[in-house]
C-alpha cells in the first residue's frame, strides 16, 4: 500500500519555489523536458524502474551475501544510520552535534528540521536568503572564525547513501522516510540558487549525485507515493540545470572543483539519459572527463595539485565516472583507463607501511560517496578505492592491499564479489621516483621515507601546495617518527592556515625566515613559485636507496643561496642519513625543523644527540654539534579541522657562508648507535654522500 505524504510535506511540495524560479528564468525543467519527448512523469518513472541507471542498484542475491558475510560492516552501517535518524553528525573535526533549525518548528509527525546553516565549531549561523551570485564569503560570514566548510559538508548529503544502505539491508522504512523528510526540509531551507549551498558548484554536484544514489537505493520501497518521486526527480533535474549553468571552469586553471561538477552532472546524465537535457549533459561530461584526466593528471599518475590527499579525491572522482560508464555499457577510452590505472598505482606507491596516506599538501577529506563507515572513516585511509579499482581495471594485486572491507566496498560499486574475502597484506617494497610529482618513495618492510621536492602545482597556481621542498616523512620498524604537519583548516584561521603550509613547519631547512616559494598572507590558496625544485639523482643499490635534489627558493635573498639535500635510507636497518649542502655567500640564519609524529617523545641526550621514543622503542637523531637545538610543542593535523599535539626539534645556526658548506644528520634505532663501529660507519657514509 502506498502511504501518502504527511500534510506538512505536501504543503512544502506544493510551494515548489524551484520550479517557479526556473520558469521565470526560462530554464529547462523536468516537466518541459518530458513533454518534449511526449512523456508524462508517471510514464517516465515507470520506465525508470529496473533499468539499472546507477551501479548501487544491487540484486537481492548480493544483499543477502552481504548480510551473511559482513555482519560487522552491517552493524556499523545501521549504527551510523540511526545517528542520522537522530540528526547527530560529526564532520570535519566538529565533534558530535545535532543541528536544529531555530526558525522552523518540529512537525506533527515528529520530524525536526535540520539547521543547514550552522557552523557547529564556532556555533554561528551563516546568513540565508542571499542569491548565490551576490555571495561574498569574507564580507557576509558571521565572523572571521566561522568555517563555511562545515555547513557545506553537511549539505553534500553523503549521509543519504548510508540511509539507503540501511534500508536495503533491513527493509526498515524509517530510513527511506528520513530521506523523504530531508529532501523537503532541504528544499524549503535552500531554494535553488539562494543561500550558501548554491555558492560552490562542487558541493551542488556532490549533493546531487548522492541524492541520485540514495533514490536508487530506496527505489524498491513502495511506501512513498508518485508525488514524492516526482518532487525528488524534479529536484535532481534542477541540480543538473544549475550545475551546467554554473561550471567552475572560469578560473586560470581547472581543478578538483570543475572535475566534481562534471562527475556529479554525469551521474545525473545517467538518470535522465533518455531526455534531451540528459543527452546534452552526457556528451559534455564524457568529453570533459576525457579532457580533464589528461590536464589534471601528470604522466607519472599524480594529480597536478601537489597534494596526496587531493590526489585521492581526484582518483575517486575519475574512478566513479569510469565505473558508471562501464556499468552503462559505454566505457571511457583506453587512454582514460590507462591514466586512471597510473593514478591508483601512484596512490599505492606512496602509501605508508600502515596503509595510510602520507600528508603532502592540503587535505579537506572530500569524498565522492561514502559506502563504508560513514562518520567514523579514517580520512588518511584511501584503501576503500583499491577493491573497486582492482575489479574495474583488472589488477588483482590491489586486492591484497584493499583490506578486510574491500569486498564490502566493491559490492556497493556494483561488482560481483563472489566469495572473495581479502585480508590486510603488507605493502610490497618500493623504491621509486615520481618525477613529475616531485616525490621519491623508499619503502622496505616497516621502513619508509617519502621526500617531497616538486613544482608549485596546478600549473603554478599552488592552490593546495605547501612549502615542503626537500621535506620528508620517515618511519622506522613500522613506527611513524617524523611527519608532515598536515593542513588543519582553511578560511576560518588565516594565520594557522599559513603556519601549516609554511617552510618552517616542514622537515626541511629555512634560511633567514624566508619562504621557499613566496607566500602572501591574504592569498591562502596560492603560492608564487620561486623555488624551482629539481631532482638530480635517484639510485637504488642492494643496501640502500638514495635521493638527491635541490631548489633555488633562496636565490632571491640579498646574498643568494642554493639548497641541495641528499637522503639515504638503508634497507636492512632503516637508518636514515641526510646531507645538506648550501652554496652561497654572506651572513645567514639557518633553521632545520624536525616534526615529530603524535605520541613520539623527544628528549635531548647530549649536545647533537636527540632521542625519539615511540612504541616502546628508542631512536636517535644525530646532528652537528655546532647547531643550537630546542624542543618545542607543535601540532599535527591528520584530517580537516583536527589537530593533535606533538613535539618538534628546531636546530639553528647563524653563520657566514663562503662558498659551499655541508651539514650531516643521521637517524636510526638505538641498536645502531650502540655498535662499536657506528662512528666509523657515519664518517664513511658522510664522505660517500658528500662525494656523490
Amino acid at each position: 500500500m502506498v502511504v501518502r505524504l504527511p500534510n506538512w510535506l505536501r504543503r512544502l511540495a506544493k510551494r515548489a519555489p524551484q520550479q517557479k524560479q526556473a520558469k521565470e528564468l526560462s530554464l529547462p525543467d523536468l516537466t518541459s523536458d518530458l513533454a518534449s519527448v511526449g512523456l508524462s512523469f508517471d510514464r517516465w518513472y515507470e520506465s525508470l524502474q529496473g533499468l539499472g541507471r546507477l551501479y548501487v542498484e544491487l540484486s537481492a542475491e548480493t544483499i543477502e551475501h552481504l548480510r551473511s558475510g559482513h555482519s560487522d560492516r552491517i552493524s556499523t552501517t545501521i549504527t551510523a544510520a540511526n545517528h542520522i535518524l537522530a540528526h547527530q553528525f560529526d564532520l570535519l573535526g566538529s565533534g558530535k552535534y545535532t543541528p536544529i533549525d531555530p526558525e522552523r518548528a518540529i512537525s506533527s509527525q515528529g520530524y525536526r528540521p535540520i539547521d543547514w546553516y550552522l557552523d557547529p565549531v564556532s556555533k554561528l549561523r551563516f546568513p540565508q536568503g542571499i542569491p548565490h551570485k551576490e555571495w561574498n564569503l569574507f564580507q557576509m560570514r558571521p565572523s572571521q572564525e566561522a568555517d563555511i566548510k562545515l555547513p557545506w559538508e553537511l549539505a553534500r548529503c553523503q549521509h543519504w547513501v548510508t540511509l539507503g544502505q540501511a534500508y536495503r539491508l533491513t527493509n526498515d522504512d524509517r530510513y527511506a522516510w528520513e530521506i523523504a523528510h530531508q529532501l523537503y526540509d532541504f528544499r524549503e531551507a535552500n531554494p535553488v540558487g539562494i543561500g550558501i549551498h548554491w555558492t560552490c558548484t562542487m558541493d551542488v554536484a556532490l549533493r546531487a549525485l548522492n541524492w541520485a544514489l540514495a533514490f536508487s537505493l530506496i527505489g524498491q520501497y513502495q511506501g512513498l507515493s508518485t508525488e514524492f518521486w516526482q518532487q525528488g526527480y524534479e529536484a535532481l533535474f534542477e541540480h543538473g540545470v544549475f550545475i551546467y549553468g554554473n561550471l567552475e571552469n572560469n578560473y586560470e586553471v581547472t581543478s578538483n572543483h570543475f572535475l566534481s561538477n562534471v562527475v556529479g552532472l554525469y551521474y545525473l546524465a545517467s538518470v535522465f539519459r533518455d531526455l534531451p537535457q540528459g543527452s546534452i549533459w552526457n556528451q559534455f561530461c564524457r568529453d570533459s572527463l576525457e579532457q580533464e584526466i589528461q590536464v589534471q593528471v601528470l604522466d607519472d599518475g599524480a594529480d597536478y595539485e601537489s597534494s596526496v590527499p587531493y590526489h585521492r579525491l581526484v582518483t575517486e572522482l575519475f574512478l566513479g565516472a569510469a565505473r558508471l560508464a562501464r556499468f552503462r555499457g559505454e566505457p571511457l577510452s583506453e587512454a582514460y583507463c590507462d591514466r586512471l590505472y597510473k593514478m591508483v598505482n601512484f596512490l599505492v606507491g606512496v602509501m605508508r607501511p600502515d596503509g595510510l596516506m602520507p600528508q603532502v599538501g592540503d587535505a579537506d577529506d572530500g569524498r565522492l560517496h561514502i559506502f563504508t563507515d560513514y562518520g567514523t572513516w579514517q580520512p588518511q585511509d584511501a584503501r576503500h578505492l583499491l577493491a573497486p579499482a582492482a575489479f574495474l581495471l583488472n589488477e588483482p594485486a590491489w586486492l591484497q592491499q584493499a583490506g578486510v572491507t574491500g569486498c564490502w566496498e566493491a559490492a556497493w560499486w556494483g561488482f560481483e564479489i563472489g566469495q572473495l574475502s581479502p585480508k590486510d597484506q603488507p605493502l610490497p617494497p618500493l623504491f621509486k621516483l615520481f618525477p613529475q610529482a616531485g616525490l621519491a618513495v623508499m619503502r622496505e618492510g616497516g621502513h619508509y621515507l617519502l621526500v617531497s621536492n616538486g613544482v608549485v602545482g596546478t600549473k603554478g597556481f599552488g592552490n593546495h601546495k605547501h612549502n615542503d621542498q626537500l621535506s620528508f616523512e620517515y618511519h622506522a620498524d613500522g613506527i611513524p617518527l617524523l611527519v608532515d604537519p598536515g593542513s588543519y583548516v582553511y578560511t576560518s584561521d588565516f594565520a594557522t592556515r599559513n603556519l601549516f603550509r609554511s617552510t618552517g613547519y616542514h622537515n626541511t631547512l629555512c634560511i633567514d625566515q624566508e619562504e621557499q616559494n613566496e607566500m602572501r598572507p591574504e592569498w591562502i590558496f596560492r603560492l608564487f613559485e620561486t623555488a624551482y625544485a629539481e631532482s638530480l639523482d635517484f639510485r637504488v643499490t642492494e643496501q640502500y636507496g638514495e635521493y638527491w635534489g635541490k631548489h633555488s627558493g633562496y636565490q632571491r635573498l640579498s646574498h643568494p643561496v642554493t639548497h641541495e639535500r641528499r637522503f639515504r635510507l638503508e634497507k636492512a636497518s632503516g637508518a636514515l642519513f641526510i646531507l645538506d649542502r648550501l652554496s652561497g655567500t654572506g651572513k645567514h640564519q639557518l633553521v632545520w625543523h624536525f616534526h615529530g609524529a603524535p605520541g613520539v617523545e623527544v628528549t635531548q641526550v647530549e649536545r647533537g644527540i636527540y632521542q625519539l621514543s615511540a612504541g616502546n622503542r628508542q631512536f636517535h637523531l644525530r646532528t652537528p654539534e655546532t647547531l643550537e637545538g630546542t624542543i618545542s610543542d607543535a601540532w599535527y593535523s591528520p584530517s580537516y579541522g583536527v589537530r593533535l599535539p606533538c613535539r618538534a626539534i628546531d636546530l639553528s645556526l647563524n653563520t657566514e657562508l663562503k662558498g659551499a658548506e655541508s651539514w650531516f644528520f643521521a637517524m636510526a634505532g638505538e641498536a645502531c648507535f650502540t655498535q662499536p663501529q657506528w662512528e666509523a660507519q657515519l664518517t664513511c657514509i658522510w664522505q660517500s654522500m658528500a662525494l656523490g
